[in-house]
């Protein structure tokens, strides 16, 4: 069975959340992720299963929110109760960020991670982009969770290719190392020459096409989720936003196949 390919709502937050929705349906998407902001749209189980019958295709990851998020509360408490609107909306899965360098990884591990991973929905921590220049005094997993090696062991993980390229790291080893672990990606591409780039895949330098066939041809069962920048898909011209938008997917399903 091939991957589900879907589109983050992340990707074009200026716009309204509907909307996003909506071409994504339009643009023949499988479903989508629900990247939880500063709206109420994006919290809310009854809106959100509103939108997912209304467009006709589901919500397959929500993605915990990259700052405070309308809630208002610390990161561990939000990543709890994200889990658990996935769980009332039905959503297979949850993206969330591990705790910023100087936090230990394994007390988070097992704290709010483990009470996140009670409910149904699969929680998959995200590989992150390296950042600054290392410290005397840095802890053993440096800067960020952003190399393969930081993640192994805690359970379930979101590679995302972007951060890959922002982080010096060999794309094609970093899904080997954690292809056992592997229940989500964030695809978009990077020219490598520094920063989380997020950029359309195919305008890039990473190797996406031969890492979607290893995806693939490895059985993965999970979804590959387009996360990109809104200015590379053509903000704000819709039109052009459709057509890259059914680029990318074409990108990424001859890419599987």
């Amino acid at each position: 069975m091939t991957a589900p390919v879907i589109f983050s709502t992340g990707s074009l937050h200026p716009f309204g959340l509907a909307r996003i929705y909506g071409w994504a349906a339009e643009t023949g998407y499988d479903g989508v992720e629900i990247m939880m902001d500063g709206r109420w749209d994006t919290h809310q189980h009854i809106y959100l299963n509103y939108l997912a019958e209304e467009h006709g295709i589901p919500i397959l990851a929500l993605h915990t929110p990259l700052r405070q998020g309308v809630w208002k509360l610390d990161a561990e408490t939000t990543l709890v109760r994200s889990a658990r609107l996935a769980d009332r909306i039905g959503a297979p899965l949850v993206v969330a960020h591990p705790p910023p360098p100087g936090r230990p990884l394994q007390r988070w591990s097992k704290g709010p991670l483990a009470e996140a991973r009670e409910g149904s929905a699969l929680v998959a921590v995200e590989n992150m982009p390296k950042n600054g220049a290392e410290r005397i005094f840095s802890i053993r997993r440096n800067q960020s969770c952003h190399l393969p090696e930081h993640l192994l062991g805690i359970g379930d993980v979101t590679l995302d290719t972007s951060h890959v390229g922002a982080s010096d790291v060999d794309l094609i080893q970093a899904h080997e190392k954690l292809a056992d672990q592997l229940r989500h990606v964030h695809l978009s591409d990077s020219d490598l020459s520094g920063g989380d780039q997020h950029r359309l895949p195919g305008k890039g330098r990473l190797p996406l096409k031969e890492f979607l066939g290893a995806l693939g041809g490895s059985g993965y069962s999970g979804a590959v989720s387009l996360e990109l920048k809104p200015w590379p898909l053509g903000t704000p011209d819709p039109e052009k936003i459709l057509e890259r938008m059914r680029d990318a997917l074409q990108f990424v399903r001859e890419g599987l196949d």
